[in-house]
């Protein structure tokens, strides 16, 4: 039919267009690329009515009947659609931003592509819509229940989703920047490749939710659950951390050049490239499964087992977890609880794979009765033929390993001031002293120039606990010290001179400025020692801002550097008795 003489019937009012539809027998009304604006549609039958490409705004379809409309391609922006019926309706890469849809009908309508922003759904279920690659931006979705929809790749920028239940819903390569998430239920749901950067995830359950590859970078994740959380490949710089929950988190290869772990989430924590998986991720475990039993000879070899595996990937340090029996046969566990300066997942994946190479070796025994009868008598013989020259390669074993640190560097102030017939007996004392703390704390890698001592810990707790008991007993026996302390990785090398293992690193060479810039009875902590330490309830840390008196790295002496003094707690001082 002629599309004017339509526009003219549609012109009468809704009575008499109703009637005229309902006298004429017609088919589809075509009334694609029309252009309207401001014209009311109120209880309009349009059903069936073919609006394809069409640009009709600030429009009323009150109560309007739209089923099996088709609108594809349309401009229907800042419409009134309240009560109408658009069920069945084609939808598809149409434009409904602003539009009014309180109460409307969109039962089985198509939505792919289209764009619905800034609208308000209260009172809406939008959960049967077809929400993949839709454009929500903007459009308050508040409370509503959308457990288990694809939102795969659509537009929720801005978007209100202010105590939804989006459990288990999809979100893959979703846009959520800005989006306000308060009081939703997330657990369990996909942002698989979605941007969340600087969304508020204050408090949130979080449990078995997947972030991979996604982006949370300046993300507010404090006291948020993440454990079982999935975030490999997850981009979270920038991000505030403080008492998040992360039993059994996945964060391979996740990024982050700085997080924030403090409470008001403003003390900045710096990483290096891989450091921050290397220090949280959970501990690498390689899993090799034997058929039947463990033989006597795969059981006794599993010491030069992990010693090869350590060997061929340098700096990393393995330990036996545990051998079980499981159905058909073994299951041996090794953890590595050192991977220095490897990419962690990387390594897993190189360690997994060299382990199965050997273990084929290893099974190979179980039929070379002449090979495993060899074995058997040199693995008998192993104390006097092999023990001596495997103590002799530990100390080469360590040589360029890189390690996480805590170093500590102390020195006696006035030293230089001593007589020389007080000299001998002071240096004695002191040496006598520190010798059963330094044992009590388990410290490491002992260095002992005159009043100057270098010690390492493997945890900042230890170091700092040493370091308050050293500078106790040390101020009660008359002398006067100063203490630098800093976390970070490490290397073991051979030093050529001494012929002895020796360290070096940036923060070797950090710990000893700070040592020089304290206080007489000071010790001084980087913010990396506070954020370790802190947890533990036991140390104050007061902000100090000192000077260098020597050059490291990019800083010039001279320059300033924030740091903290450390005072024991009560719960420290107890102890240290």
């Amino acid at each position: 039919m002629d599309k004017d003489r339509i526009l003219q019937e549609l012109k009468k009012g809704a009575s008499s267009w109703n009637n005229w539809r309902k006298r004429h027998a017609i088919g589809e009304i075509n009334l694609d690329g029309i252009e309207l604006d401001s014209v009311n549609f109120d209880e309009y039958d349009l059903s069936k009515v073919s609006l394809r490409n069409a640009r009709v705004t600030r429009c009323s379809f009150k109560y309007a009947d739209l089923i099996l409309a088709n609108l594809q391609y349309s401009d229907l922006q800042n419409n009134d659609f309240s009560h109408s019926k658009l069920i069945a309706a084609n939808l598809g890469n149409c434009d409904l931003s602003g539009s009014v849809l309180f109460l409307a009908n969109m039962l089985t309508a198509n939505t792919r592509n289209a764009r619905l922003e800034n609208i308000d759904f209260r009172g809406h279920d939008i959960s049967g819509l077809m929400l993949r690659d839709v454009s929500l931006a903007g459009s308050n979705l508040e409370g509503q229940q959308l457990a288990r929809v694809d939102l795969t790749n659509s537009n929720l920028q801005g978007v209100n989703l202010q105590g939804a239940d989006l459990a288990n819903t999809l979100f893959t390569g979703a846009n959520l920047t800005n989006a306000d998430l308060r009081g939703a239920t997330l657990s369990g749901a996909i942002f698989k490749s979605a941007n969340l950067s600087g969304v508020d995830l204050n408090g949130m359950d979080l449990h078995k939710a997947d972030f991979t590859a996604a982006n949370l970078s300046h993300c507010d994740l404090r006291n948020a659950n993440l454990s079982k959380t999935k975030l490999a490949g997850t981009n979270i710089t920038g991000a505030k951390l403080w008492k998040i929950t992360t039993a059994g988190w996945a964060i391979a290869n996740i990024e982050c050049s700085y997080a924030y772990w403090d409470k008001s989430g403003k003390e900045k924590t710096v990483y290096r490239n891989h450091e921050f998986e290397r220090i949280f991720a959970e501990a690498i475990t390689i899993e090799l499964r034997y058929p039947y039993r463990l033989a006597d000879h795969e059981l006794a070899t599993l010491p030069i087992f992990i010693d090869h595996l350590a060997a061929v990937h340098w700096g990393t340090i393995l330990r036996l977890k545990s051998i079980s029996d499981v159905a058909g046969g073994a299951l041996v566990k090794f953890v590595v609880e050192e991977v220095g300066s490897h990419n962690p997942t990387e390594l897993k994946n190189q360690l997994q794979s060299e382990a199965e190479r050997i273990q084929l070796a290893q099974l190979m025994l179980r039929t070379n009765t002449q090979l495993h009868l060899q074995l058997k008598e040199k693995v008998g013989a192993i104390r006097e033929e092999f023990w001596p020259r495997l103590l002799e390669l530990a100390a080469d074993h360590e040589k360029d390993q890189v390690r996480n640190l805590t170093i500590l560097f102390m020195d006696l102030k006035g030293f230089s001031k001593w007589r020389d017939d007080e000299l001998s007996e002071k240096l004695s004392l002191f040496r006598g002293l520190v010798k059963p703390i330094l044992k009590k704390w388990a410290a490491g890698h002992p260095n002992m120039e005159g009043d100057s001592l270098r010690v390492t810990f493997t945890n900042a707790t230890a170091g700092l606990s040493c370091a308050c008991m050293m500078r106790n007993v040390l101020r009660a026996a008359g002398f006067e010290l100063r203490i630098g302390v800093e976390l970070g990785e490490v290397a073991v090398i051979h030093n050529e001179v001494t012929d002895i293992a020796d360290l070096e690193g940036v923060a070797v060479s950090m710990a000893a400025r700070m040592e020089a810039a304290a206080e007489a009875g000071e010790v001084l902590v980087s913010h990396r020692v506070r954020h370790y330490a802190e947890r533990s309830d036991l140390f104050k840390f007061i902000p100090r801002r000192v000077p260098l008196k020597k050059s490291i790295g990019t800083i010039e002496q001279g320059e300033y550097i924030e740091c903290f003094a450390v005072e024991a707690t009560k719960n420290l001082q107890d102890t240290l008795v």
